[in-house]
């Protein structure tokens, strides 16, 4: 009975607590999870816990449980833990560091060995989320153990393919290196202020040469480029396989652009925005391509003046091949301006898919003076006949009407995801504005197939439509409606949720998302939870009317199952 018990233990990897967790799985299913590629396909959906307890059931089960419980690692802790416990100590500053317990020796490497080959992705942090309640830190001493110390060779985590690495301090740069190899793909490098510019020189020319198979690479930094620029420049040289490089807006240097230029792999060029600054406003974007440069080159993020970017789009080069474009400016300008980059916007990339617009604060002086966008500022784009995904920030509402939704139609056959100005700035005099709802019966006619939409909705205005339950016409698909900042119109839920329901096949989800218009602006609208609630119960209301007409025309299509059998057998029979 002992062992029959224990065998049911070994059989079973649901919570100890439950009822089942006594019970033994079925023959059937055993012999399935005998098979490797089911094991493996199985564990990958269960939680720690029960990857945990998958480790303790064979020795089958637990290489491929331990394979994902160390699979991804979102603190180096586990990793010191393998080597020596950690203890709680105080630094020379009086700050609570953990620390290895006595010294380390070399047998205490023989069980992280056994793990670390399982390592594939990694997460540094000096301030690691496992100790900051606790407001201590990792002692250096720890890290450097790992780095310098480790019999291993130059390469402590063999397997490694995915390192995010946050430098905090002088002394914490130099500490990846062991950790990048040969076999690493993504890179993802935080270097904070307090890193001096001799130190993050150090740290990028030491990458040179180690990572020749790098396929993505994500730089963020407040740190300013001068001193940076020709030792990045000289790696990405080093890195033939990069296809996609992330940097500060102003870390798009022409050294550093040339570089990355010559690389023939490279698909993505995006400005990352982790530390924003208004001090380099304009250096480092000009973005001007010499031809013969990226042949590879599809995704483009950058932030830079109207100006400068209607410069990059009317000269010959990459561009031309772009398929998505993500733009994003924070100086005034007048709407001419605008149309004049949208213009040679839509002749330089006819093979457009996705287009993102982050206007921060384009204040219209002369030609509309309330600063509302409308179709016609961006009638330049309808004419990019391949658009998927457009998206446009900014701090006033868009003005939409039903004609211009069946203009979108026409020109946009393959829009999937629709998003105008839908968090506008509340500080502004908004009384009024905005976009009537009953404009989603438009969209759903002229654009069923519309997965995503996302539009700051006139509080006043109701729907006015004909009840209708039938499953024929609208969103055929599943649908998401982001109301961005807007309240419910008429604070009427039942009707909304009505409305939007007799528009969907399936239950529509309602999101309530800002855009990063406002990270650029330094504005922040804050967030509404009273209006989340009441959306939320739009929601409810909506997918209950998509599950009662789903069910009645499941009732009708069995009425007419049993009519067309009962005339079937009242038609008499001819036949011999």
């Amino acid at each position: 009975m002992a062992a029959s018990k224990r065998k049911a233990r070994k059989s079973s990897i649901v919570s100890e607590g439950s009822p089942e967790a006594a019970l033994p799985l079925p023959a059937a299913t055993t012999r399935a999870l005998s098979i490797p590629e089911i094991l493996i396909s199985v564990l990958s959906l269960c939680e720690n816990a029960d990857l945990g307890r998958a480790a303790l059931t064979c020795r089958r089960w637990s290489s491929v449980a331990l394979d994902h419980l160390w699979r991804e690692l979102e603190s180096i802790v586990p990793l010191l833990a393998l080597v020596r416990p950690l203890r709680l100590a105080l630094d020379t500053q009086e700050k609570k560091i953990w620390e290895f317990e006595g010294n380390v020796a070399d047998a205490d490497w023989v069980r992280f060995r056994g793990y670390a080959y399982r390592v594939r992705f990694l997460n540094f942090d000096e301030n690691d989320h496992i100790f900051k309640r606790e407001g201590s830190f990792i002692a250096f001493s720890a890290i450097q153990t790992l780095a310098v110390i480790h019999p291993f060779g130059s390469s402590l985590l063999p397997n490694l393919e995915q390192l995010s690495w946050c430098c905090t301090r002088d002394d914490t740069g130099l500490s990846i290196l062991p950790f990048v190899s040969s076999s690493l793909s993504t890179l993802k490098l935080d270097v904070e202020g307090a890193v001096s510019d001799e130190s993050f020189q150090r740290l990028v020319r030491s990458l040179a040469h180690r990572a020749p198979n790098l396929e993505h690479f994500k730089l963020s930094t407040a740190r300013p480029v001068t001193n940076i620029n020709k030792p990045l420049a000289q790696w990405f040289r080093s890195t033939p396989k990069l296809r996609s490089a992330t940097m500060p807006q102003y870390y798009h240097t022409p050294e550093i652009l040339a570089s990355l230029g010559r690389l023939q792999q490279l698909e993505e060029l995006a400005t990352d925005w982790l530390y924003p600054t208004t001090v380099y406003t304009e250096g480092g974007t000009s973005l001007l391509f010499p031809n013969g440069s990226y042949p590879s080159l599809r995704s483009l993020h950058f932030h830079s003046s109207l100006a400068l970017a209607t410069k990059l789009f009317r000269s010959p080069g990459p561009v031309s091949q772009l398929k998505e474009v993500c733009f994003s400016t924070r100086k005034c300008y007048p709407f001419k301006s605008l149309k004049a980059l949208l213009s040679a916007l839509a002749r330089s990339c006819p093979q457009l898919e996705v287009l993102l617009l982050n206007f921060s604060t384009v204040i219209i002086q002369e030609d509309t003076p309330d600063g509302l966008l409308t179709l016609d500022d961006l009638r330049p784009c309808l004419s990019l006949v391949h658009l998927k995904e457009l998206r446009v920030a900014y701090e006033f509402p868009f003005v939409l009407r039903d004609a211009d939704v069946w203009e979108m139609a026409r020109s946009w056959k393959n829009l999937r995801a629709l998003r105008l100005c839908s968090d506008p700035n509340l500080e502004n005099q908004l009384q009024n504005a905005g976009t009537p709802i009953t404009v989603l019966k438009t969209f759903s006619a002229a654009i069923p197939e519309l997965e995503y939409l996302s539009l700051y909705l006139n509080e006043k205005e109701l729907p006015q439509f004909e009840p209708d339950l039938g499953l024929e016409g609208g969103f055929t698909g599943p649908f998401e409606l982001d109301v961005g900042l807007s309240v419910v119109p008429g604070d009427n839920e039942h009707a909304i949720g009505y409305f939007l329901g007799s528009l969907c096949r399936w239950k529509p989800k309602i999101s309530m998302t800002q855009t990063d218009w406002t990270w650029y602006s330094g504005f922040t609208n804050g967030e509404d939870k009273e209006e989340d609630q009441k959306w939320a119960r739009v929601e409810e209301l909506a997918g209950m009317i998509c599950q009662a007409k789903m069910s009645f025309d499941a009732r009708i299509q069995t009425l007419r199952s049993k009519v067309k059998i009962s005339e079937s057998m009242a038609t008499p029979n001819t036949g011999n």
